[in-house]
């Protein structure tokens, strides 16, 4: 009898196994769009996509490029998160692309700036007059939502891991002291 033949299929049980890992959310593509980065030398622009919810009620915008090169986060930011994090600045005065970081569940640096690079190019934020690299409020972001939301766009499903245990509890590497 040849041991090949009644040896299981690893591969298999690995490729179902791996299905449960991951689940598909629908979602609603409204825009895709490219943008230029803010900062003075940045190279290359920014591609991005403007997404709502199955149920057409929450808007989020990811960053889906970086032609220039460097980190940056795919999470699907919630517009709600960002309109949270503008409204923690003083009304009416300009703030830094950094107060939109709260906004991620990742920390690169570069997602803050994007994010804003993307809202300047959605005309919901503009330069500040007195200080170029910083923001303020060009529309009202629920105006903005509201006609967002309207839009057509397409049906989309995008797959995203399913959270484990082990994704919960942060691991830390302890390096030997020297004495």
């Amino acid at each position: 009898m040849n041991a090949k033949a009644t040896k299981p299929n690893s591969d298999s049980s690995e490729q179902v196994a791996g299905a449960a890992d991951s689940i598909s959310v629908p979602y609603w593509l409204l825009k895709e769009g490219r943008c230029k980065k803010l900062g003075k030398h940045a190279e290359g622009g920014i591609k991005y996509q403007i997404l709502a919810s199955d149920d057409r009620t929450s808007l989020y915008i990811r960053i889906t490029e970086n032609e220039g090169g460097g980190y940056f986060s795919k999470e699907l930011v919630p517009f709600d998160r960002i309109v949270q994090c503008i409204e923690k600045c003083e009304a009416g005065m300009p703030f830094p692309s950094k107060t939109l970081a709260a906004a991620y569940a990742s920390r690169s640096s570069n997602n803050s700036g994007f994010i804003a690079a993307v809202l300047r190019k959605e005309v919901v934020l503009d330069a500040a007059k007195d200080v170029e690299t910083q923001h303020v409020v060009a529309v009202e972001p629920s105006i903005w939502k509201s006609a967002t939301l309207s839009s057509q766009g397409t049906k989309i499903e995008i797959t995203t891991p399913l959270a484990t245990s082990s994704d919960s509890t942060k691991k830390t590497l302890s390096l030997p002291v020297k004495t």
